[in-house]
């Protein structure tokens, strides 16, 4: 072998050894991530429930802080929405409450360490606010708290700062009067919980992610009944020029959050919808409606054409997202209490700030007597939307250039029950006139941004 192969030779094993312990890295980078992703799922589940145990067993007084927490200028500190003795609910500083107070509270921080080894570090931070709603009407203000538990990690080389992570719950007061403080009686409801998925509904659990080689696919068509499956842009034909997309089955809720995987590079769920920074923009992306206001829910029986002068022209299915719980199994009846919380992790489209707005519709779907499925919408029992139909959330600037946690409170009256064969809906859209830009996006089915809904009932649950 001559000196010049012998040198080609050891290059050649060289390039190779770095593509392994680079590929090796990424392996430990993302194992790392994953573990640190699922401690803090189960250490933000754990502090939950010892906050609503202290409801449980007639502490509800001590759900409250031990002392003021000290506010901080980190953005990636949830001790930065701390003013003086209120506390921004909203992670983007809106939604200002006064926080709640007592000695023998809980207390504003503390520190842990988890994982196989101990290795997972971080600071749990609490924060207890009076949650303002018609339910609690004076003399009983105060028979709703906000509780905010966040978790931020500790930095790690491996994988550096990352978002800190929160849940929030409201709680009730067990021993409030019955009557107007409606969902203040003397049971504590249970919290039930439903997870987001890209899995459509006529499955019976979520499926594994799937997308093309770039981790995309197009957006789900989620305005026909779960008899549909999946129906995307792929499933749309052009006749005589003019095209029309067949309705599709909505996407799945499930009450088990999405398991530890890879989360790098994130799905596109929405790779048919045009994005101003396809580096960035992922999860789904929903185009403003042509028209302001949140219109009434409704079944698509029939294929969808796009809609008149729309600009860029697409379909109502890409303005709107529904998602349907699997189906309440026989011997069950579930009713709602009327009180909840929509989690939504968001940020504009193009990480450019602007003020944005949303519309969200809780409903219960149900057949007809013809087999046909109908919406019944949850009424809003909060002003100033009270009576409606929908709940709005805004904010001015909505989160950009990072995914950002917004938490919206649903204070509702479902006329009907859960009853066997029904499913509990949510559905999403962007509202015109109150988001300056084209659209917003939203991420869900991925282990560090949990987008839930969680709903309170005294009902025995199915599932």
């Amino acid at each position: 072998m001559t000196l010049t192969e012998v040198v080609v030779a050891a290059l050649v094993l060289t390039l190779g050894s770095l593509a392994v312990l680079s590929l090796l890295g990424a392996t430990v980078k993302n194992s790392y991530r994953a573990e640190q992703s699922q401690v803090v799922n189960n250490r933000l589940q754990d502090e939950m429930e010892k906050v609503q145990q202290l409801a449980d067993n007639d502490n509800y007084d001590r759900i409250a802080l031990s002392q003021a927490p000290a506010p901080s200028s980190d953005p990636n500190n949830p001790a930065s929405r701390v003013s003086g003795t209120s506390y921004a609910v909203n992670r983007n500083g809106t939604g200002l409450q006064p926080m709640v107070f007592d000695g023998g509270g809980l207390p504003p921080v503390t520190t842990f360490s988890s994982g196989s080894s101990g290795d997972v570090r971080g600071t749990i931070h609490r924060f207890v606010v009076t949650e303002p709603s018609s339910a609690c009407p004076p003399p009983d203000d105060g028979c709703l708290k906000r509780v905010i538990v966040s978790i931020a990690l500790d930095p790690a080389s491996a994988v550096g700062v990352r978002r800190y992570q929160e849940m929030q719950s409201l709680i009730a007061d067990p021993r409030a009067r019955t009557g107007p403080c409606d969902g203040c009686g003397a049971s504590t409801p249970t919290p039930w919980s439903f997870w987001l998925t890209d899995t459509t509904c006529d499955h019976a659990d979520r499926q594994d992610l799937v997308g093309d080689a770039d981790r995309a696919h197009p957006t789900h068509n989620t305005n026909g009944a779960c008899s549909a499956g999946l129906q995307d842009s792929s499933n749309c034909s052009t006749t005589l020029g003019v095209t029309s997309c067949p309705p599709g089955a909505p996407d799945l809720m499930v009450t088990h959050p999405p398991p530890v995987f890879s989360e790098e590079p994130l799905y596109n769920f929405a790779r048919d919808v045009l994005s101003s920074n396809p580096p960035e923009d992922k999860g789904l992306r929903t185009f403003k409606p042509g028209t302001d206001g949140c219109p009434a829910l409704a079944v698509a029986t029939g294929p969808e054409t796009a809609i008149p002068g729309s600009n860029p022209s697409h379909y109502r299915y890409q303005e709107i997202h529904k998602w349907l719980s699997p189906p309440i199994p026989t011997g069950f009846n579930v009713a709602l209490e009327g009180h909840g919380v929509l989690n939504l992790w968001t940020r504009t489209v193009g990480d450019v700030p602007y003020a944005g707005r949303i519309c969200v519709w809780l409903f219960q779907r149900q057949s007809n007597g013809s087999g046909i499925p109908e919406d019944t919408a949850a009424v809003n029992l909060d002003p100033p939307l009270t009576n409606l139909s929908y709940f709005q959330y805004s904010a001015s600037p909505w989160p950009s250039e990072q995914w950002a946690e917004v938490a919206i409170p649903l204070h509702f009256s479902l006329s009907r029950q859960l009853v066997p064969g029904s499913r509990l809906g949510l559905a999403i859209q962007v509202e015109r006139a109150g988001t300056a830009g084209g659209g917003l996006q939203f991420i869900y089915d991925e282990p560090s941004y949990e987008s839930r809904l969680e709903v309170k009932t005294d009902s025995l649950l199915p599932f």
